[in-house]
């Protein structure tokens, strides 16, 4: 039996013996090339497209898918996302404008028709909420700026509304080495694209249509934000393979006596042998003849292992020499015999799945309290949450609001030149249990009546 957990993790085990397998990346983690030096090219551009210098937003452009597919198979990770963006939401986008009262700086929420006839034209909360989706997740949105059709010289020209754009879409682009210009490839005809140029707030009718990137800037990234969530990305990749491997222990109800590491050159230079085996037969090279191969050798393996007391019998495989600078390494396979502790593999998993837990609520910046996370299978207190969410509410929505709130201040300053309103996401201030009357304490009892 082979158990695979994903492309780089097996379970196998026969009637006499039984190991976890793994494929090791020695340049880089096997579960991710998530570190800002990977994805972030240290060259201006890495591609051309058509006439364009292409800047992707990570290897291959799909940062935000990759991120995405992560998060989204992970058990903890989504929900503290959603927290974070629950609570830069607050209780919705309201119009204020600012005074100083007394030395202090306040706003004053109000109502304004006309610019309220404006925003309820386009959608604008949908707008914010899938703007303020995205910055949760990677601390940056794609807004489409649209121009009013039609207008006359002597009239004011407008800001129409504004779209948001799905972050994994545009492609940044530039004829020399600054970014001047977004492509998005159509909807219906994904073979043909749009060029945008970027928004320029100096002048902005310049384009009957463009695109604003707003962002939270990055030391030392001179146009992409990099995403605090991606130093968390190994932690919710172990969090998520924690209940994997615990299924795949109960499923079989095997003892894991060894766990064997694989070096990912070994595969590379296999597959390589395979491609070369491929052309000289003059057929096709197909991926899944690799792992034809991946099961067969880990057959052979197990048929070893499970008589690897016996004398004289033994299994050889080769070592890859591996060149990086001036140090050469050499990458072989290893096998470590696990100590035959179920209970205590078992407990290891769940102190990792923990840990991991604790170390993705910290990386996304929510505290635990605030997350949902229990330490030990103790709820926070009432206390501990009332001081974390007064804590956020005073340092970690200001920033967010800047930033998702950039481009629709933007069109209302362009739009309403004479009014001093902006918006932002209206809190209330917390307060504790004692500092509530009976009644107000009551409420949710009496409107559960």
């Amino acid at each position: 039996m082979i158990e695979f957990i994903d492309d780089n993790n097996a379970i196998v085990a026969d009637a006499n013996s039984s190991f976890t397998y793994e494929v090791i990346d020695s340049k880089r983690d096997t579960h991710q090339p998530w570190s800002p030096l990977d994805v972030f090219d240290a060259k201006p551009f890495v591609s051309r497209y058509g006439d364009w210098n292409v800047f992707p937003y990570g290897e291959n452009n799909q940062l935000p898918l990759i991120i995405r597919n992560i998060v989204y198979g992970n058990s903890i990770a989504p929900g503290i996302l959603n927290k974070k963006t629950q609570l830069n939401w607050g209780q919705g986008p309201k119009l204020y404008e600012e005074r100083f009262e007394n030395g202090q700086l306040q706003r004053f929420y109000k109502d304004d028709s006309e610019v309220q006839a404006w925003l309820d034209s386009w959608d604008y909360e949908d707008y914010l909420a899938r703007c303020v989706t995205d910055f949760s997740h990677i601390e940056s949105c794609y807004t489409k700026v649209i121009l009013t059709k039609g207008w006359r010289i002597g009239s004011q020209q407008k800001i129409a509304r504004l779209e948001h754009i799905s972050p994994c879409k545009p492609m940044v682009v530039g004829k020399k080495f600054t970014p001047t210009h977004i492509i998005i490839h159509r909807e219906d005809e994904p073979m043909e694209y749009n060029v945008f140029p970027i928004f320029d707030e100096q002048n902005p009718f310049k384009a009957g249509i463009s695109v604003k990137y707003s962002n939270l800037y990055t030391f030392c990234s001179s146009f992409f934000s990099i995403p605090h969530i991606l130093g968390s990305i190994p932690w919710i990749v172990q969090s998520s393979n924690v209940p994997k491997f615990l299924a795949a222990l109960s499923k079989n109800s095997i003892n894991i006596k060894y766990h064997i590491t694989s070096p990912k050159e070994f595969w590379d230079a296999k597959r390589e042998d395979l491609k070369r085996e491929c052309d000289d037969k003059n057929i096709e090279y197909r991926e899944s003849m690799l792992r034809k191969f991946r099961r067969k050798l880990l057959k052979e393996i197990t048929n070893v292992l499970s008589g690897i007391e016996n004398a004289g019998k033994f299994w050889h495989t080769e070592n890859v020499m591996f060149v990086e600078g001036h140090n050469l390494t050499e990458l072989g396979w290893k096998i470590t015999v696990i100590d035959q502790k179920m209970r205590d593999t078992v407990q290891s998993q769940i102190d990792i799945a923990n840990k991991a837990d604790a170390s993705v609520a910290t990386g996304i910046g929510i505290h635990s309290a605030l997350g949902n996370l229990s330490h030990g299978g103790k709820s926070d207190s009432g206390s501990e949450q009332y001081y974390a969410f007064d804590n956020y509410l005073k340092s970690g929505i200001d920033m967010p609001e800047m930033v998702v709130m950039k481009m629709i201040n933007t069109a209302l300053r362009i739009n309403f030149p004479n009014k001093r309103l902006k918006m932002g996401f209206y809190h209330t201030t917390p307060k504790r249990q004692e500092e509530l009357s009976k009644n107000d304490r009551n409420k949710f009892e009496n409107y559960a009546k």
